[in-house]
């Protein structure tokens, strides 16, 4: 293993993501512009469920989009609608917060983590390697890669595995 993540007493995890951090930040950006802004939300619970209720949340037509914030019902029809219009909004800001978690990492290249910073952490890879395989359209195999920009994300899609796998391994 290249100790990129290595395990802590008491369930913290000692990051070190130095020397190529600046690589998956250009695709943090990515994902950042796609999943967009934090929505206005009231602070009263109830105010922002009702607005989650007045507001239909529609299946993204974005492929990466898609891939993100997959069906929670399968064939359900209206279930499916009515589960995606409270779950998306949700789903969206863990996103949004697990990014914001891998960002912080990036900027101070090597921190220590507690046990719930490490997990949004693994969520944002776990996003991005998303993102960039749906782009890429890996499947099994490596992928048809027509240019420079195609074959540095698809060495990063591999660096994000390895990062997951290293994380998840310093997390168990």
């Amino acid at each position: 293993m290249n100790d990129f993540f290595s395990a802590q007493a008491g369930g913290g995890v000692s990051a070190d993501l130095s020397g190529f951090g600046w690589r998956i930040a250009l695709y943090l950006d990515d994902l950042d512009a796609l999943l967009g802004p934090d929505p206005e939300l009231p602070d009263d619970p109830l105010s922002a469920l009702a607005m989650a209720a007045e507001t239909p949340a529609l299946p993204p037509t974005d492929p990466v989009l898609a891939r993100l914030l997959p069906e929670g019902i399968l064939d359900a029809g209206e279930g499916a609608d009515e589960f995606r219009q409270f779950s998306q909004a949700t789903l969206l800001a863990r996103k949004r917060r697990d990014a914001r978690a891998l960002r912080r990492l990036l900027k101070a290249e090597r921190s220590d983590l507690d046990a719930n910073a490490a997990r949004e952490v693994l969520g944002a890879l776990n996003d991005l390697r998303l993102m960039l395989g749906t782009k890429l359209m890996v499947s099994e195999g490596v992928p048809e890669l027509d240019d420079a920009n195609e074959l540095a994300a698809y060495h990063t899609y591999q660096l994000l595995g390895l990062l997951q796998e290293e994380l998840l391994q310093a997390l168990t």
